[in-house]
C-alpha cells in the first residue's frame, strides 16, 4: 500500500494510477495532475466536460494570439512525469467561465505543461488563438451551433487535421 497526497490530503491506495483514474472519473469538471497520469486521459477528461473542445499538448510554449508547429504537438502517449521539467502534482479546475487563455496559462504556470485548445469547425479542430479570451462555455458552445450548422455529429478529438 503506498500514500498520495491530492490538495494537502493523504490518501492510502494499493495501486496509485487506479485511485487516481477513479477519482477523476467521478469529478468531471477537475483534472489531477499526477506523474502517471496519461496525456491521453487528460485529453479525453477534458473532451468528456467539452465536447466540441480538445486540448493538445506540446513540446514548447506559444506565444499569446500565436500558434504552436504542428511538428511541436506531442502525439505519443506520454506520462505527464515524462513531460516536465520541474514534477508538481495537483488538480486543475475547469470552470466553464475560464477563458481558453487562462486555462492554457493554468497548465504552463502552474504544472510546466504546455497545452492548446482546439474547436470543432466543420469538419476540422481549430486553434483557439485569435479568440482566447473566450470562455470554455463560448467556445464549446460556438463548436456545438458549429457542428449542427453544418450537420456534423461530436467527432473523435484525436483526429488530427492539418493546421
Amino acid at each position: 500500500m503506498s500514500c498520495l497526497f491530492l490538495n494537502g490530503d493523504l490518501i492510502f491506495v494499493k495501486n496509485k494510477i487506479t485511485a487516481i483514474h477513479s477519482l477523476q472519473n467521478k469529478m468531471l469538471n477537475t483534472i489531477i495532475i499526477h506523474d502517471l497520469i496519461s496525456i491521453d486521459f487528460i485529453k479525453e477528461q477534458f473532451h468528456r466536460a467539452y465536447p466540441y473542445l480538445k486540448i493538445e499538448f506540446f513540446s514548447e510554449p506559444h506565444l499569446p494570439g500565436k500558434g504552436n508547429l504542428k511538428t511541436k504537438m506531442i502525439t505519443s502517449s506520454k506520462n505527464i512525469g515524462e513531460l516536465q521539467r520541474v514534477k508538481k502534482q495537483g488538480s486543475l479546475m475547469i470552470d466553464s467561465k475560464k477563458s481558453v487563455g487562462e486555462l492554457e496559462n493554468h497548465f504552463e504556470n502552474e504544472f510546466g505543461l504546455h497545452v492548446q485548445v482546439f474547436r470543432k469547425s466543420g469538419n476540422i479542430w481549430l486553434e483557439t488563438t485569435s479568440t482566447d479570451d473566450w470562455t470554455l462555455e463560448q467556445q464549446n458552445e460556438e463548436g456545438k451551433n458549429l457542428a449542427q450548422h453544418f450537420n456534423i455529429e461530436k467527432e473523435n478529438p484525436e483526429d488530427h487535421d492539418i493546421y
